[in-house]
């Protein structure tokens, strides 16, 4: 009866113990206390076991440094050195304010304490009251008025500097918005520029190559060069005002003149990527047998020079100078001199 007891105690005891652990579990079992990738470190830890390879062990993963650049790790200190000293002030008066507290019993004193029993030392406070009462006490309308003048001046000092650093932020941000303005507009500004089209002087310098150097004939012709106006730019160009002159010298006059030719395109607007009607320049008399063979020996040249005077789509008047030189082969290029291959 005993051991049947005994025996029944025991199993109810082991079926409470099994529901009770079952309860705590969760559903999935055992592998449910896990993660997910120390399950699967173990499933592969068995794996391998199973197929007779020695489980390796992984390195830990390196803790991840937060790495901070030199702004970020400033201290408030330099951010704030105003408020750093103030604090630092502060604190250096209350230390002096406790150990002013803590010496009052001593039998030095330098001023007794008028509040306190008579062997007792003023404090730090009660001695920086006393002082200023003094000066209250002992002092006259004139030492006012000058103490009251001395702080008014170091005030309005004050003010100045603080306007002075408020005016001088107002010009560098004026500065940079006009700076900023500035580049807006070259970039959406209208840009002309001469462009060449067709052209006899070739032709008519190989004419006058084959005759003879004594021939006196003049050609049929006269040279020309036609060019067109080509707007670079991002907003349209109104034409004003056209110049160019088409001359034979051996050199550059010291200063080159500019007259305005009567008939302007018809359409005087350019808008942007788009050119003008061809322009053609005439040279003014006939090229000899001798002046072409000058130009062919690079004695003289044939000089094409112009202005155009145009307004932009920001109401502003800008000018484009050209200067070219004409030479057997490379025909015109671009030949500076002074201020007269410029666009403003």
């Amino acid at each position: 009866m005993l051991g049947t007891i005994n025996t029944d105690s025991i199993e109810r005891f082991w079926s409470t113990c099994k529901r009770g652990a079952a309860g705590l579990l969760p559903r999935d079992g055992l592998a449910g206390l896990l993660p997910k990738d120390g399950l699967a470190r173990l499933l592969a830890k068995r794996e391998s076991t199973r197929a007779g390879a020695s489980p390796t062990r992984s390195k830990p993963a390196a803790p991840a440094q937060a790495w901070m650049t030199p702004q970020e790790r400033r201290s408030w200190v330099l951010e704030e050195p105003r408020w750093f000293f103030a604090i630092l002030t502060l604190g250096f008066l209350a230390l002096v304010e406790v150990l002013s507290w803590a010496m009052s019993g001593w039998p030095l004193c330098v001023v007794a304490s008028t509040y306190q029993a008579s062997p007792s030392c003023a404090s730090f406070s009660e001695g920086v009251a006393r002082f200023l009462t003094f000066l209250w006490n002992h002092t006259n309308s004139s030492a006012v008025t000058a103490t009251a003048a001395i702080l008014i001046a170091l005030f309005t000092w004050s003010l100045w500097r603080a306007n002075e650093r408020m005016w001088s932020v107002t010009t560098a941000a004026a500065d940079a918005a006009r700076r900023s303005a500035d580049a807006l507009v070259v970039a959406e500004q209208a840009q002309l520029l001469a462009v060449f089209g067709a052209s006899n002087i070739a032709h008519v310098l190989t004419e006058l190559g084959a005759r003879e150097p004594s021939s006196e004939e003049a050609p049929k012709e006269r040279v020309f060069v036609q060019y067109v106006l080509k707007n670079y730019g991002r907003t349209p160009a109104v034409l004003k005002e056209i110049s160019h002159e088409l001359q034979h010298w051996s050199r550059l006059p010291e200063e080159l003149k500019y007259f305005p030719i009567p008939a302007m395109p018809k359409e005087v607007a350019v808008v942007a990527g788009a050119s003008s009607e061809s322009l053609q320049c005439t040279l003014a008399v006939p090229l000899t047998v001798e002046a072409a063979t000058s130009i062919r020996r690079s004695d003289s040249y044939l000089w094409f020079y112009g202005r155009v005077v145009y307004e932009d789509a920001f109401a502003r008047e800008r000018e484009h100078r050209f200067l070219y030189r004409y030479r057997i082969g490379p025909g015109f290029q671009p030949y500076h001199y002074k201020d007269y291959n410029k666009s403003t």
